[in-house]
This record gives structure tokens, sequence and C-alpha cells, in this order.
């Protein structure tokens, strides 16, 4: 769908071609966050409200559980795994429960309890400049997850307690 996705596949193939293994993280989250955060705090300056009533779910690790997983992977008996896993934590993340951490660490205000139809919310985005695109922000307000059990089951490592008790750190 993006330039950036058919980057992502193109690279992936020559990997599954030679039987390696492709981790595909989801949104990360934590130290070094160049794009999740900051794109919720673009969508959110031009859309003040809540989305869908926050309810939208979507896959999110925290970098350093992403790391601890590539290293079991690296490191563990499941170290000539192959294919495509998802590389996020196995629970999905609720749109509201995000916004309601990152406010609670200041990085967002409080989210007013205005819930606005799609259609507003799409309206608010178009009408506002930023950089956050329409696809981007249907990414993070709507349902997007994936299963990621699997990974974490075959590495042979728990994938901790989830990227919203991480975020004090970041933060």
């Amino acid at each position: 769908m993006s330039a950036a996705s058919a980057a992502r596949l193109a690279g992936e193939a020559p990997v599954l071609d030679a039987g390696g293994l492709v981790l595909r993280a989801g949104l990360v989250l934590g130290k070094g966050d160049r794009w999740a955060v900051p794109a919720l705090v673009d969508a959110f300056r031009r859309v003040p409200a809540q989305w869908g009533g926050g309810e939208g779910m979507a896959s999110f690790v925290d970098v350093d559980d992403l790391a601890r997983l590539i290293a079991a992977f690296a490191l563990g008996t499941a170290a000539d795994a192959g294919g495509v896993l998802h590389a996020h934590h196995p629970e999905p993340v609720r749109n509201r429960d995000l916004m309601e951490a990152l406010a609670g660490h200041r990085i967002l205000p409080v989210r007013p309890a205005t819930d606005w139809s799609w259609r507003r919310c799409l309206d608010a985005l178009a009408a506002t400049p930023g950089w956050v695109s329409e696809r981007q922000f249907t990414l993070l307000a709507r349902d997007h997850w994936y299963r990621a059990d699997a990974a974490w089951e075959l590495a042979g490592t728990a994938p901790g307690p989830g990227p919203l008790s991480r975020l004090g750190p970041a933060a």
C-alpha cells in the first residue's frame, strides 16, 4: 500500500528464499521511537477527540521486548526457524488505553470524552496541516492488529507485561 511497505516486502524476499526468518514488528514504542508516538501526537493535534470511542486495537511492542525476542531467536534453540512471524506483544493495545497512558506521562493532553464520527475525524485530519496521512491515521485509530503468540512461543521467551507498562522510562 505504500513505498515503505513495498520496500519491506522486497527486502524480505531474499531472506525467505534463503530459508531465513522474517520478524515483522508491530508499532515500536520506547526509547528511540521516531514514528509511533510522534504520529499519535500529530494526529491528536489535528483530531482532538476520541476516534471511534477509542476502541481501535493495534499491535505494539516495546523496543526492549523486541530486542529480547530477536536475541532469543538469534541465540536460542529456534535459531534455525524460517518463515514470517509477527513480532509484537501478543495482546493488542486499545487506542483509548494508549492515549490515556500517553496523557498520564504528559506526552498528550487529556483526551476529551467527545467521540467524533469517522467522517468527522477524517475531515478534521484533512483540514489541519500535518504529516500523518489518512492511511497512517487509520492504522493508528482503527483495528490493525495481528496474532503474535507464535513468535514468543517458538523463541521460548515471555513477551513481558506489554508496551503500555513500559512507556514510563521512554516518556
